[in-house]
């Protein structure tokens, strides 16, 4: 998903699991050289999500490190990769939804 490329770099400020739903909710900022930009990724149509890391200690700065995603005709993954080794986030979704916070346009996916 193109779209996604641009949060390479982006925090990670929080993760919102609706298993009923089988939603998740990312929240994410970009520091931009005219201040910062938050973005909510909404996932729909969950049926795996995963975070991994090899420590058990909080992640002091969850940088978003790389973004890949693998489409397959009902679904899609993305893999997150987080500055810290060995550490990520893996979620296979139906669609995925980027919007930025406040009165900016939307991206889908």
């Amino acid at each position: 998903m193109a779209g996604l490329d641009m949060l390479r770099g982006s925090a990670l400020t929080g993760v919102r699991v609706d298993a009923p739903a089988h939603r998740v909710t990312l929240g994410l900022r970009l520091e931009r050289a005219g201040g910062p930009a938050d973005y909510t990724l909404v996932l729909e149509g969950v049926t795996d999500f995963s975070y991994f890391d090899e420590s058990a200690d909080p992640w002091p700065q969850p940088l978003v490190t790389a973004v890949a995603s693998h489409h397959d005709p009902d679904s899609m993954r993305l893999d997150f990769g987080i500055a810290r080794e060995g550490a990520g986030l893996t979620v296979t979704c139906g669609k995925a939804v980027l919007r930025r916070s406040g009165p900016h346009s939307s991206e889908r996916g």
